[in-house]
């Protein structure tokens, strides 16, 4: 396991109590999946600013496709400290940046409204197991150096399945994983299938820098369960700091 003490996200989120219990487990970050209306837990525009406005976490915007001005308007009007990009290629990552980095630009001396000063998250998917190993860890490298070259500065490792990358509830290739964190300099947040079952386990076995979780810990989708997250707030206490 890595010497820093990973961080934790809890995605997912819709209602204010689940934030608080989250928060009371130790999460970091307060995700929020905006839009995206194939997901259960996917709440409005509007949701989204209330439930931000509400996090003592830092709250992440989980969007996909949303035209890039829109985002950072949409960072500001949530004062969200990152957005987590599911779609696009490289070119809509740099946009996304550039349109966030305008928004960082210096207000006018009389508008003290503050700007947060947003980060973009890069999931990145990865096969449940693999025959050829090094060479998936050759294209993955690849496809985090473009997303960092494209303003992406940190990356979410996720399982991919023929649905797609994300919400499977499925354990990517860890071994794979451990050996993208050891070989790129780019903060690596594990996902997919963790819980306060396998939790250290994933983290002593890829040394990622921080966990994304979910769908483990729901009594139903988009509804946090409290024994859930206590078990995960347990587990999350007895991680070496």
């Amino acid at each position: 396991m890595a010497n820093r003490r990973p961080s934790l996200k809890i995605c997912g989120l819709t209602r204010v109590a689940d934030i608080r219990c989250a928060e009371a487990a130790g999460a970091d970050f307060c995700g929020l999946i905006v839009e995206i209306e194939r997901s259960p837990r996917c709440v409005s525009r509007g949701q989204a600013a209330l439930l931000a406005r509400a996090c003592r976490a830092r709250p992440v915007l989980v969007v996909e496709s949303m035209p890039p001005e829109e985002i950072a308007a949409l960072v500001v009007a949530t004062g969200a400290h990152a957005v987590q990009l599911h779609g696009g290629d490289g070119a809509y990552v740099r946009q996304v940046a550039e349109a966030l980095g305008r928004e960082r630009s210096p207000a006018p001396a009389n508008d003290r409204t503050p700007v947060p000063a947003a980060v973009i998250w890069r999931p990145i998917g990865l096969p449940e197991r693999t025959d050829d190993r090094e060479a998936l860890v050759e294209r993955t490298l690849a496809q985090i150096e473009a997303a960092l070259d494209a303003g992406a500065t940190a990356i979410v490792l996720d399982t991919r399945t023929c649905d797609g990358t994300g919400g499977s509830g499925r354990t990517c290739d860890w071994e794979t994983a451990a050996e993208i964190v050891r070989r790129t300099d780019a903060p690596v947040i594990l996902a997919g299938g963790l819980g306060p079952e396998n939790l250290r386990e994933a983290l002593e076995a890829t040394g990622a820098a921080g966990v994304d979780l979910s769908s483990s810990l729901e009594a139903a989708p988009g509804r946090k369960a409290p024994l859930r997250l206590r078990e995960l707030a347990r587990v999350w206490r007895e991680l070496p700091r």
